[in-house]
């Protein structure tokens, strides 16, 4: 994976100093992503490498809802996706960095496989959109030219940024049925879905880089 430069972000703290005095102790995580996201998936991998057990995660969706719950005292933590290996740079993330005091104390990666997604009662050939993160679009830009040249590509606003966000609205019906969604494919399984095609991602080895986050002394 190509190594983010944060040498411009003078938000960013090189030093990965930790603001964990406790491996044990309750720490509450705001994370840019819902339910079944790609970030809940990240903040489990690092509670599990960091040997914590008493955590609360509370889902923000975007990256200026964390860090707007940062400033407030509402979380400990906040993070984010900030780079991912085929897509860049994750601007939706960098864009907060510059407008709220924070520095980053610690950086992981995940590996990362894009399902698309529809409902499971409508007909395929009458899909003819797909909603999902600017970011997901990026890194899934070819396979989709190939594979579904026709299909409109679209990203949400706020918190429909979010492909938890949208899948669960797919879902409720508050999002076309003839909108197809994308992201993990944990989210058919919990917003009631149907996975069309897995591993979209045009690199097979596909790593997103997620940072934490905590207010600037």
């Amino acid at each position: 994976m190509t190594e983010p430069d944060y040498s411009t972000r003078t938000v960013s703290d090189s030093s990965n100093a930790r603001t964990l005095s406790s491996p044990t102790q309750t720490i509450t995580i705001g994370i840019q992503g819902g339910q079944g996201s790609f970030n809940e998936e990240a903040v489990q991998y690092f509670l599990k490498n960091n040997r914590i057990t008493d955590a609360n995660i509370q889902y923000l969706f975007t990256s200026d809802k964390v860090m707007e719950a940062l400033q407030r005292g509402e979380i400990d933590r906040g993070q984010c996706a900030i780079y991912n290996s085929v897509g860049g740079y994750v601007e939706e993330t960098t864009s907060a960095l510059e407008k709220f005091p924070v520095k980053i104390v610690d950086e992981f990666e995940i590996k990362i496989a894009h399902a698309l997604m529809i409902r499971p009662d409508q007909d395929f050939a009458k899909i003819d959109a797909i909603m999902c993160h600017p970011q997901v679009l990026a890194q899934c830009k070819t396979n989709l030219k190939n594979k579904y040249p026709h299909f409109r590509q679209t990203s949400g606003e706020g918190e429909w940024v979010d492909n938890a966000k949208t899948a669960e609205a797919l879902s409720t019906g508050r999002l076309s049925d003839n909108t197809a969604v994308m992201g993990s494919k944990v989210l058919a399984d919990i917003y009631n879905l149907r996975v069309v095609e897995d591993n979209l991602q045009d690199a097979e080895q596909n790593y997103t880089r997620f940072i934490h986050v905590v207010l600037a002394e």
